[in-house]
């Protein structure tokens, strides 16, 4: 089904007059609409539902975390006013989203205009205000009394997540185990350490609500530089804020792109690294206790480290996962990965 004919399912209370291919991520299918007088635009996504196999529980999810931050909202202090919420467009029979004759689902967002998104950081004081806006955003959520479903289970569960490596290099299925003899070895030399810290997080830290996904480029700017939204919420669920720490550090902190292929330019800004922490604590530091700060420097290791042997996992299996725009595309993005959790651990250590 086209996008034009999805579109007359949602209650719209402005014409669209224009669609087209809309930012660059790697899961959904994604489209701006614009309407005759701007007032407002809308993003509409086809929802990638190989991937997202509970497309009802994470609407679900989204619906009252965007409910509860717009209330919140309304009533936000000075210093934090220029922070919001994603909107969602309800379809005329009140649902979240729809699902046209072909399974596909669907759903639309209001377009927040004159923002801005980065795929590297331009200047360290962005951090800042990054770390501002993703812990303002968990410390908001933190008297949210809906009971979240867990989308995707065990999504940074680093046992998983080795367990899933172990089987695509035992299968082999796309005869590349050869070509990523390195990566390999980088990772497995690890395992052992990130279990660990995983474990101490289960120990010692609180389920929370978590965005679970606070890379560079699920933050919105405005033209003044200031972070003033999250965005891409799919896997808002029950987490440990060190997942959303240690995720968002590892795209601002690094100074290459996610899929650089020159290894010497992918380096760990320790200058953002503190402004970040400066501003995440800022915002969400009433809410930790005393072992969670202690375990959040190590957490962006472990969150680049595991993003890393994913894409390593994906790349064995043949790239069915991510989105590649070349061969070997999925290797790139791991040595990447794997280069900046090197960098990390000289530069904390």
């Amino acid at each position: 089904m086209l996008p034009r004919t999805i579109l007359t399912q949602f209650n719209l209370p402005s014409a669209p007059v224009k669609i087209h291919r809309w930012g660059e991520g790697h899961i959904h299918d994604t489209y701006l609409v614009e309407t005759t007088d701007h007032n407002p635009d809308y993003i509409l996504q086809k929802i990638n539902h190989h991937i997202f196999k509970d497309i009802p529980g994470m609407m679900s999810n989204i619906e009252a975390v965007t409910r509860h931050l717009q209330k919140k909202l309304r009533n936000l202090p000075g210093k934090n006013r220029d922070f919001k919420s994603l909107e969602l467009v309800y379809t005329k029979s009140g649902r979240s989203f729809i699902q046209d004759e072909e399974g596909n689902s669907w759903r639309m967002f209001v377009f927040i205009p004159g923002t801005i998104t980065y795929q590297v950081l331009t200047s360290p004081s962005l951090g800042h205000e990054a770390g501002k806006a993703v812990g303002t955003f968990q410390s908001m959520l933190g008297d949210l009394e809906t009971e979240l479903v867990e989308t995707i289970p065990d999504f940074h569960n680093i046992n998983l997540r080795i367990n899933q490596y172990y089987q695509a290099k035992a299968v082999n299925s796309a005869g590349r185990v050869a070509v990523a003899r390195e990566e390999i070895a980088f990772a497995q030399d690890r395992f052992a350490r990130m279990k660990d810290y995983f474990g101490s997080l289960k120990d010692h830290a609180i389920l929370r609500i978590t965005h679970n996904d606070t890379k560079l480029n699920n933050i919105l700017f405005d033209r003044q530089e200031r972070a003033i939204c999250l965005i891409d919420l799919d896997t808002v669920m029950p987490g440990y804020v060190h997942f959303d720490y240690g995720d968002a550090l590892r795209t601002m902190a690094n100074t290459a792109a996610e899929d650089e292929k020159d290894l010497l330019l992918v380096k760990f800004n320790k200058k953002v690294y503190d402004l970040f922490t400066e501003g995440y604590l800022e915002s969400a530091g009433e809410i930790l206790n005393e072992k969670e700060r202690e375990l959040l420097p190590y957490a962006p290791v472990y969150l680049t480290f595991i993003i890393g042997l994913r894409f390593l996992t994906d790349f064995l299996n043949g790239d069915v996962y991510y989105r590649i725009h070349r061969p070997e595309h999925n290797l790139d993005r791991a040595r990447v990965q794997f280069q900046l959790v090197s960098e990390i651990e000289a530069a904390l250590s």
